[in-house]
């Protein structure tokens, strides 16, 4: 007959007490690290350049960001045509936040998207709002609608710092 192994009272404790010893020495099961929050500032990224993939972007957008949220709005105006995304350009639109959200995933940054319907200052207020983002980072763009959006933006949003960047001209 085979004796079954049964585990003491003192191989329980130390069994615990190397647990423990795991935890004072910073070592973090997968639950805790799950549940960390990421070191840095919540970032609103609107999509309305079609620009943001682009490294110089995203370079300095992931420096120093905690959490970078993505936001992709589908303007139901017709004055969305060469900002941000009309309702026909859907699947551009889904193709370019995929691209953004892998070259942030590659700077090892927290990167979460949201897809919205409706007017694009009043998503992106409402989005930084809810999500309590500290700062918005935007392509600058010279365009009319842009320059309407940063301004209500500004005025609606006083306490969000608002980064606008510049990147170098294509042909």
């Amino acid at each position: 007959m085979k004796k079954e192994k049964t585990n003491s009272r003192q191989f329980k404790k130390n069994k615990k007490k190397a647990a423990e010893k795991k935890v004072k020495a910073g070592k973090k099961s997968i639950i805790d690290a799950e549940e960390e929050k990421p070191k840095g500032p919540k970032i609103l990224v609107p999509l309305l350049s079609k620009r943001e993939s682009e490294d110089e972007f995203v370079a300095t957008v992931a420096h120093g960001a905690g959490e970078i949220i993505l936001l992709l709005v589908i303007d139901t105006h017709a004055m969305a045509g060469g900002f941000g995304f009309a309702t026909g350009e859907i699947a551009g639109g889904n193709v370019l936040m995929q691209k953004v959200k892998t070259a942030f995933g590659k700077k090892r940054k927290i990167c979460n998207d949201i897809i919205e319907w409706g007017g694009t200052a009043n998503k992106i207020e409402h989005l930084a709002e809810l999500n309590q983002v500290a700062k918005i980072f935007v392509v600058k763009q010279d365009n009319d609608f842009f320059k309407k959006l940063l301004k209500d933006m500004k005025e609606k949003l006083p306490e969000i710092e608002i980064q606008e960047i510049e990147l170098p001209k294509t042909e």
